[in-house]
């Protein structure tokens, strides 16, 4: 029987607002030798698992036009002293950041990139937004252009006058000391030691850090960070009632109703032109209004998606299934998320099982993998997830399962009787007992349960502890458990800086302390932002390493799908057009109303 996991909840987990950092511990490590193992896996090659739609751009952008989309959660700040950038989705509408991703190097262009995934974040894949251009003169150091002629929206007080570097440096030196941003708190190092200055006269930005926060530096600063209105947030201390939004954006918040909907209108001074295609060189941005409705009923999503009353929506297929099968002339975009969730053992703790390789690689051959891809997700699922999944964009990066070498691949191949010799030679004839900490909800619960039967088979015993969300998120960002139990946690996307497995942050949920990692992470500012070709070939050089050890066992992810009506125009799937950056791809798109009023007659 095939189960059905909620995609939207998966996708709004795997971009939490604010990571707490955890006080770094030490961790014993010892001398291993390769483990042989045998075994097959079946896995569908990672390359062929991102099919796109058809990308034809042959026809003249239309004005005009009500654009309807849905959000699975209701949005919780304006403001991102408040919440976090990815989730301030109003912000990517109305606020820009320093760079932005280049649309031209998307399904629009070039190709090169997707633009799905939001932990995209290389700097060969940008273009200039509020800086017309950027140099790194050497590493820790960023010089930033800051465009003329862009203008704040037509409201009090700033009643749209020029950005200024003023407003730039403001923006960015308030994301380092205000208590409740993400910088601040997840960043703590970076933003006490980051120097930021600005020359209004050469309207220039510098952005400067130590080395060793070189690769945060250019992770964060140039398409992460809103900018913001100086003299709006001096006068109303912040920014994060919706009524006082105020950005350089395409288009300008008009109403919100909690828990209901955001409206958005067109910014008429908006200083952007369409970069490509038959529009080149056409006023940004094309849709007159965008409405995003807050629907988070999957049910109701659907038939809101199947009546038109929305116009595009992601899910997994269960969900989409009947309505792309009665609907051949929707349009289609399949890919692979890049976090996931995992099972995570204390490795750094000498009494804990899990210290043990052969107990790890014991609980990974104990997973029946191909069964959980095959019954629980219908075979539409991918098993190498972790600690990086694949898209066009990682695909220097990422090992798919037949790259690896043969006794890797073996470990993701179910094998009983391997697991239990295993065992027996870290100690454990017999299993041991274990408890893990997860959400009591039923994605996660069901999931788990089924780990916990095949467990069994090996004499482990599973306890499952689910706790509220409160309780399991504060855990999850802490790295709070402890030597014999066991975190469901997940993984960030934001692979080039590998902290998913080295590092004090709440991803390196196992707690991993490798000397071969930390010698690769110690070269990581060398090429992060400068040569991203070799950071992607080292991080790939290092996978068949990293996987060997099983410091997690990762869930497979379930495929992801973006469906959307034919008359929206101009648009292939793009989701992050940047960093986390959903839905800003809307300003390139347009809707062609003929269509929509034949097949709908509205």
């Amino acid at each position: 029987m095939t189960k059905k996991v909620l995609w939207v909840f998966l996708t709004l987990l795997t971009v939490m607002a604010v990571i707490l950092t955890s006080c770094e511990t030490e961790s014993t490590t010892t001398e291993e030798k390769p483990t042989v193992i045998t075994g097959t896996v079946k896995e569908t090659p990672a390359p062929e698992a991102v099919k796109p739609a058809d990308t034809t751009r042959s026809e003249k952008p239309q004005y005009g036009a009500i654009v309807t989309l849905s959000l699975a959660a209701d949005i919780t700040g304006f403001d991102e002293a408040f919440v976090a950038h990815n989730l301030a989705t109003t912000l990517h509408l109305t606020n820009e950041e320093l760079l932005q991703g280049d649309w031209t190097k998307g399904p629009a262009g070039t190709g090169e990139a997707d633009f799905i995934l939001g932990g995209i974040n290389e700097i060969r894949l940008k273009t200039g937004s509020l800086a017309d251009s950027w140099q790194i003169p050497e590493r820790g150091k960023m010089v930033f252009h800051i465009r003329k002629g862009v203008y704040w929206h037509n409201k009090s007080p700033t009643s749209g006058r020029e950005l200024t570097v003023d407003d730039v440096v403001f923006s960015l030196k308030r994301m380092c000391t205000e208590p409740g941003a993400y910088i601040k708190m997840a960043y703590p190092n970076l933003a006490k030691t980051s120097v930021i200055t600005g020359d209004e006269t050469a309207r220039t930005v510098t952005i400067e850090c130590p080395l060793s926060e070189w690769p945060n530096s250019v992770s964060l600063f140039p398409d992460f960070l809103s900018i913001m209105p100086r003299d709006a947030i001096e006068k109303f201390g912040n920014l994060n009632d919706w009524r006082n939004s105020i950005g350089t954006g395409p288009f300008m918040l008009t109403d919100f109703v909690s828990n209901g909907s955001a409206t958005f209108i067109r910014n008429p001074n908006y200083w952007e032109t369409n970069p490509i295609g038959p529009g080149k060189g056409d006023q940004l941005p094309y849709l007159d209004t965008v409405k995003l409705l807050i629907i988070t009923d999957t049910a109701t999503r659907m038939t809101a998606m199947r009546t038109a009353k929305i116009e595009g929506v992601g899910a997994e297929w269960d969900d989409i299934k009947d309505i792309v099968e009665s609907n051949p002339q929707i349009k289609i975009m399949m890919y692979i998320s890049d976090s996931n969730y995992n099972i995570s053992m204390r490795t750094d703790k000498a009494d804990s099982p899990f210290s043990k390789k052969e107990v790890r690689q014991a609980l990974t051959l104990a997973t029946d993998f191909n069964k959980i891809k095959d019954e629980y997700y219908g075979g539409k699922a991918s098993i190498l997830v972790w600690p990086i999944s694949y898209c066009k964009e990682n695909a220097t990066a990422y090992v798919p399962m037949e790259k690896l070498p043969a006794n890797v691949q073996a470990l993701y191949s179910y094998n009983v009787t391997k697991a239990k010799e295993l065992l027996t030679t870290a100690g454990y004839p017999t299993g041991f007992p274990t408890t893990i900490i997860c959400y009591n909800t039923p994605t996660q619960v069901d999931y788990l349960s089924l780990v916990k039967e095949m467990w069994s088979e090996v004499g482990v015993t599973l306890t499952i502890d689910a706790k509220d969300y409160a309780t399991w998120i504060s855990r999850v960002r802490t790295r709070n458990y402890g030597a014999n139990e066991l975190l469901y946690s997940y993984t960030s996307g934001a692979w080039q800086r590998m902290i998913n497995f080295n590092g004090a942050g709440q991803y390196n949920s196992s707690y991993i302390n490798d000397p071969i990692v930390t010698e690769a992470a110690a070269k990581v500012p060398d090429y992060f932002g400068v040569d991203e070709v070799k950071l992607a070939q080292q991080n790939a050089d290092l996978m068949p390493y990293v996987i060997e050890q099983c410091w997690v066992i990762a869930k497979p992810n379930p495929y992801a799908y973006v469906i959307w009506w034919p008359w929206r125009k101009n648009w292939n799937g793009e989701l992050q057009v940047g960093y986390y950056n959903y839905p800003s791809y809307l300003k390139y798109t347009w809707t062609d109303q003929a269509l929509k009023k034949q097949m709908t007659g509205r």
